[in-house]
């Protein structure tokens, strides 16, 4: 059976997570304690581009497709209920 290489995870917060990970691996100076870093993370979350979420949010109906189609590979179809129901409202959404 073969696996995905990345998880398909249709919630977009991870990928806010992750894009504030690379910001704040290349600013300077280095980090020095926890309120630093807090500050950096507030910083880069209030200054991200809309854009961002524009692109993420527009992305979900494929996001949610590439999901069940995996699930459907790896389980024969079972256990996708719930990813189907929201393709069905994502479907119903304007974006």
């Amino acid at each position: 059976m073969s696996w995905p290489t990345n998880s398909l995870d249709p919630i977009p917060i991870e990928h806010i997570w992750n894009i504030m990970g690379r910001q704040l691996r290349v600013r300077r100076p280095p980090i020095r304690n926890i309120s630093d870093l807090l500050d950096r993370c507030l910083n880069i979350w209030y200054n991200l581009s809309p854009v961002i979420y524009e692109v993420l949010v527009a992305s979900m109906p494929r996001r949610v497709e590439a999901v069940l189609r995996a699930n459907s590979l790896l389980t024969g179809g079972h256990n996708v209920l719930a990813l189907e129901c929201s393709q069905q409202r994502l479907h119903r959404m304007k974006f």
